[in-house]
């Protein structure tokens, strides 16, 4: 896995603005900019059409005047002069704002020069009222761009429906800062131009207008964790294949399973091991970048599979090395060469997830795909080439599990047709240091479940007329460290704080269905880094902590997942644990969630709940309609060390029985504080 670091928000502009009398702009046609070449005007005074902008304090510090010295053409420009420690700016005057009209593109273009080599800012500021002033922000209007003393023409595109839109951001003012930062600095400015055309984002859905059913957390708000299941009211099959685990490569980063010669390297504790997870599903990656070739690689990837016991007809291949570098783009001659050789061996592979996490800037190199568009035509290529040898291939694509919605969204569209499956790499990035253990356990997993849930609705607006899905292939806690060290070496990402974690999520992922399969990472990994751990050749017959996590979870998800009705005390999570789209209060919900399923003969009700709270525990109640109950066993898994090691030294370091009292059709016990449970009821 190349660890992510995600794209951060866009900056945002807030504006101090004075109250000032205009005229309500026209509807935009052609000459859009009033007074764009500054030919109007007297020379030392601000040319018609242009407003300073800023605090009243910047406006008075700062010079905007029109300017005969040196225009690009004509016998005038802007002069832009803003002494030390001023941020004064010029904006198009608001009784001349832009119009704009729904499935355009904008088009803007002006001649600039500076005082001296240094970058500077143009912005396409948005309002959706001038009287009184509102803002409406456009997150792709701040652009930075580098000048120097010489003209020179700069362009920029703003799509509407994309970049802004026309009901929302209603009057658009062109924003021209002398410099980006607070020294003194001088810029000119002539010939701005800006044109509507034709706008190939026509068509494209926006966050705001999607509409989906909110995350379903069955239980209520109330005083005690309380509630009925009954094995007649199945909401639908559970969803096992969410208890994944991914490999990294064939040839992985500790040199396993297999060497870069091929040969098999693998513990047989460590063999044993994986195969007592039950493991659903896995996934490999790279698979076309090995150094014996991509057919000998999915031989080692069967051989893999049938060692472990996981059915290869569930695990997707990922051919692109994880660097995502331009170097790393492979043919699609070579992609269908893949599932031409996996079809005719018989080995049933089907699920082929076009390169990983393309919308992530490498470390070193360029990276594959610059724009979404590249992406997208990468992605039809390949897809197009594998169903030619396959045509009941599954093609995947890799979106942002974040807020990047304009990645999400025009891959989303544009590749329609030719995809039939996402992976969103649903990574919670998290402040282990900062971030309460309630946020990190319930409202960032609360968050990511409602991004799951939107890219659903996109997938469902997109692709009316097909059935197309979420089989997630990475997944998991993910923090730095204090000292911004690795998510690796960061033991909170997979101790007791990555457990729960992982548990409420793998609750409602079975629950819910909102995806068809997720594989979490990572399976093997250095005890030296155990930020992700699951098992380590170098301490082969030692566990880590989510080890068993999934070692239970796997045996306690039945084939149908049923309802819960009764109540559960409520988490209301911190403002600032919350992500900026989201209300706190819609990310409210149980510190003890619950999964209930049941068995594919009726015989047995399976229950997993988790205790999102590090301090508080909670008594259970649960009544069981028309089952009653002949056994009942429960483990605990629990760990009271905040900052413990994941590598545990034996089992009994977090796993014991848990007691529950049984009486008649009803079951009461008391779940331990930031813990998981795993209850098995039995009747004849």
């Amino acid at each position: 896995m190349r660890f992510l670091s995600f794209l951060a928000g866009r900056l945002g502009l807030s504006l101090s603005l004075a109250l000032m009398w205009f005229s309500l702009p026209p509807a935009c046609g052609e000459g859009l900019v009033h007074n764009g070449g500054f030919e109007e005007g007297t020379t030392g005074s601000l040319p018609p059409g242009w407003s300073p902008w800023g605090s009243s304090r910047d406006k008075l510090l700062g010079s905007f005047t029109r300017d005969t010295t040196r225009p690009h053409s004509g016998q005038a420009c802007l002069k832009i002069h803003t002494p030390a420690g001023s941020a004064g700016y010029v904006v198009t005057a608001p009784a001349h704002a832009l119009r704009p009209h729904p499935n355009k593109t904008l088009f803007v273009s002006f001649w600039a020069r500076a005082d001296r080599e240094r970058e500077t800012i143009f912005n396409l500021t948005g309002y959706s009222h001038l009287s009184p002033f509102v803002d409406a922000p456009i997150a792709n209007g701040w652009q930075k761009f580098k000048v120097g003393p010489q003209w020179k023409r700069f362009h920029f595109e703003f799509h509407e429906g994309w970049d802004y839109h026309a009901d929302k951001q209603r009057y658009l003012l062109l924003t021209f800062h002398a410099g980006a930062e607070p020294r003194e600095q001088t810029l000119w400015v002539d010939d701005v131009s800006a044109t509507e055309g034709p706008c190939r984002m026509a068509g494209m859905v926006r966050e705001e207008d999607l509409t989906y059913a909110p995350l379903a957390h069955r239980l209520t708000p109330g005083d005690r964790l309380e509630f009925t299941v009954d094995p007649a009211k199945r909401l639908s099959e559970a969803v096992r294949a969410v208890g994944g685990i991914s490999f990294h490569r064939v040839c992985g980063w500790t040199i396993q399973p297999y060497d870069r010669q091929g040969n098999y390297t693998l513990h047989p504790s460590l063999e044993g091991a994986i195969r007592e997870l039950h493991l659903p599903m896995t996934r490999f990656y790279g698979v076309g970048d090995e150094p014996f070739g991509v057919e000998r690689a999915i031989d080692k990837v069967v051989e893999m599979c049938r060692r472990i016991k996981v059915a290869p007809a569930t695990v997707p291949l990922e051919l692109e090395s994880q660097s995502a570098t331009k170097e790393s783009v492979l043919s699609p001659a070579l992609w269908a060469k893949a599932a031409r050789y996996a079809k005719a061996k018989g080995y049933g592979f089907r699920f082929w997830e076009v390169c990983n996490e393309p919308y992530v800037r490498p470390r070193k190199g360029q990276m594959a795909f610059p724009t979404p568009d590249e992406y997208v035509a990468h992605v039809q290529a390949c897809a197009a080439a594998i169903r030619a040898v396959q045509p009941d291939a599954q093609i995947g694509i890799d979106v942002v599990s974040d807020t990047n919605w304009k990645w999400n969204s025009y891959v989303m569209k544009r590749a329609a047709g030719s995809y039939d499956f996402v992976a969103a790499h649903y990574y919670a990035f998290v402040h282990t240091r900062q971030d309460s253990f309630e946020d990190v356990a319930l409202t960032a997993n609360y968050a990511k479940l409602d991004r799951a849930l939107r890219i659903n609705a996109f997938l469902r607006a997109y692709n009316p007329e097909r059935d197309v899905y979420q089989y997630d292939t990475e997944w998991g806690l993910y923090s730095l460290g204090p000292n911004h060290e690795d998510a690796d070496f960061v033991d909170r990402n997979a101790n007791i704080w990555g457990t729960v974690h992982r548990a409420v999520r793998l609750i409602y992922y079975a629950r819910e269905g909102m995806l068809r399969g997720a594989s979490s990472w990572q399976m093997l990994s250095h005890v030296k880094g155990q930020g992700f751990g699951i098992l380590s050749q170098d301490e082969p017959e030692k566990r880590f902590l989510l080890y068993w996590l999934y070692y239970y979870f796997n045996r306690h998800v039945g084939r149908w997942a049923l309802d819960i009705t009764g109540t559960a005390p409520f988490y209301q999570p911190t403002t600032a644990a919350c992500p900026a789209y989201i209300a706190p209060q819609k990310l409210a919900g149980p510190y003890t969630p619950v999964l209930a399923s049941l068995s594919a003969d009726g015989k047995t009700i399976y229950l997993v709940m988790a205790n999102g709270s590090w301090d508080r525990a909670f008594p259970f109640d649960v009544s069981l309609r028309n089952f009653a109950p002949e056994r009942v066993t429960a483990i605990v898994l629990k760990h009271d060390d905040p900052d413990g090691k994941p590598l545990l030294n034996c089992k009994e370091d977090a796993v014991r029985e848990l007691p529950v009292t049984r009486q008649a059709e009803r079951l009461r016990g008391e779940l331990p504080p930031h813990s998981v449970v795993f209850i098995t009821v039995t009747r004849g």
